[in-house]
């Protein structure tokens, strides 16, 4: 009898996969979402991280489009607010919202996408027609590269950095300007080939570390470039006494030694000032650097202050960020934005879809090329229009990183703030000649991995807090629950 409830049973746990994948992850590549009705109404929530942010970026362009669509935001500061931003409080906070529309980063797509919690896009791409031939190849191969194949995202804008160089300085000098896919070493060597003499009020300097950055940052800036860690892949181990960086250490000290290099100010202006004043704080605006690495917010930045200073002459280009010389057709520096992905379990899969496949159309970026400020870059790169005559493509000429290196990704919370002054230390005692290269490189060997120690007991405690207050805030819930109905029960007593 048994055996003639196999046939059965397996059709029935057959067809409860199949149903289970058309209202679930949408894996199936035959799934269709039918479209709205003319005068249907549909209701979504979309998790963003401010509510006011969120229309005036996406929501008031997407409702004037799909007034039929009422959009509700599920603002993540309840989330940050806790002071707890973790995979765990993540998934927490979705499973309580229910949010329609996710906005993810890169990481938290790929988790998602791995664990089945994100709708597929490739099937509804297709069956729409979606024309995703004007978007950067780069963003949707590292977005299938993340979901093993498939697409269960998209993302509107993304971020990249560029080498920054002052056309006029380099011809009053004679010098050739930057090129594209150069390496640190190789920009350094050409801002050496500026002047060095003079007061550093008046004098000019062959590159710039902005304002509130430090020599620390470009080597640690560098060594990203070049691929390296700071920790093993586990974050167990301090990988720092290497002859690569070694070599990072050395470029930096070089160029220190040089007087090449602009350092910021200790000494910056506090209080209220007008804004040719802060523009003119700044070293490249203000002529006083012929080379930084920026971001394309930068180029917003420029564009604001010289139509803030009129008379202000500033003839700028760009060209791609620094590169690893032994990869130097792709960029480290590449980042995506936001990724917004559709809530496998979304009772409104149709409306979340509409949403996302706006905010990635042709349309929104034609828009939004008119008008964001926000300085990300549209991901439809045709409508990066060129500002003050400078084209934008070195942001995205070169192709992100296939398996880009997070050299603190698996570090503790509080360990960058013990390990920076570590390596600020170490590496003026190699610029002050008061150690060399082997002494410091083994010193900061030995003392980062005391402060990984520490600062790994540090978020064990933190951690064991959090959970001990979480708990403790959940008895007095349910004790505060408990005497509210043991009252009501007393009270409905006759």
């Amino acid at each position: 009898m048994r055996k003639r409830l196999v046939a059965p049973l397996a059709l029935t746990v057959a067809a409860a996969v199949a149903m289970g994948g058309c209202s679930g992850s949408g894996s199936s590549g035959e799934d269709k979402l039918k479209p709205l009705g003319k005068d249907e109404q549909a209701t979504i929530k979309v998790m963003f991280y401010d509510e006011s942010a969120f229309f005036q970026e996406y929501g008031s362009l997407f409702i004037s489009k799909f007034p039929n669509i009422d959009v509700q935001v599920v603002n993540m500061q309840t989330l940050y607010n806790t002071g707890v931003y973790t995979e765990d409080s993540i998934y927490k906070f979705i499973d309580q919202q229910k949010p329609d529309v996710l906005m993810l980063s890169p990481d938290q797509y790929e988790k998602m996408a791995t664990d089945g919690k994100l709708y597929e896009l490739d099937s509804v791409i297709k069956q729409d027609k979606f024309d995703t031939e004007g978007i950067q190849p780069a963003i949707l191969k590292l977005l299938r590269d993340k979901g093993n194949g498939t697409l269960y995202g998209l993302s509107p804008s993304f971020s990249n950095s560029a080498l920054f160089y002052n056309k006029d300085l380099f011809e009053k000098y004679g010098i050739e300007p930057p090129t594209d896919s150069m390496s640190w070493d190789e920009i350094l060597t050409l801002a050496e080939r500026f002047p060095t003499d003079g007061s550093d009020k008046d004098r000019i300097y062959g590159f710039g570390v902005q304002n509130y950055g430090s020599i620390i940052d470009m080597a640690y800036q560098i060594g990203s470039t070049n691929g390296l860690r700071v920790l093993s892949p586990d974050g167990s181990q301090v990988t720092m006494n290497t002859d690569a960086w070694k070599q990072v250490f050395q470029t930096v000290a070089k160029a220190a030694a040089s007087k090449a290099i602009r350092l910021p100010s200790n000494n910056m202006a506090n209080g209220s000032m007008t804004m040719e004043e802060y523009y003119n704080r700044d070293p490249f605006i203000s002529g006083k650097t012929a080379m930084y690495v920026g971001y394309s917010y930068d180029v917003q930045n420029i564009k604001q202050a010289k139509s803030s200073m009129p008379d202000k002459k500033l003839n700028w280009g760009i060209v791609t960020a620094p590169v690893d010389p032994n990869n130097r057709g792709q960029s480290n520096s590449f980042s995506l934005s936001n990724v917004f992905a559709v809530n496998a379990q979304s009772p409104n899969l149709r409306a979340a879809w509409e949403f996302v496949k706006y905010i990635d159309s042709e349309d929104f970026a034609r828009v939004k090329s008119k008008s964001s400020n926000s300085g990300n870059l549209l991901s439809r790169t045709a409508y990066n229009p060129d500002v003050d005559g400078v084209s934008l493509e070195p942001f995205y000429k070169l192709e992100p990183v296939s398996d880009p290196v997070y050299s603190l990704d698996k570090a503790p919370a509080s360990f960058y703030g013990l390990f920076m002054p570590i390596l600020q230390d170490e590496l003026q005692a190699v610029i002050d000649g008061k150690k060399t290269l082997d002494e410091a490189s083994a010193d900061i060997q030995s003392r980062a991995q005391e402060a990984l120690v520490k600062a790994k007991k540090q978020d064990e405690e933190a951690k064991a807090k959090q959970q001990a207050s979480a708990a403790s805030a959940d008895v007095s819930s349910g004790s505060a629950a408990a005497s509210a109905s043991a009252s009501a029960s007393a009270t409905d007593e006759p």
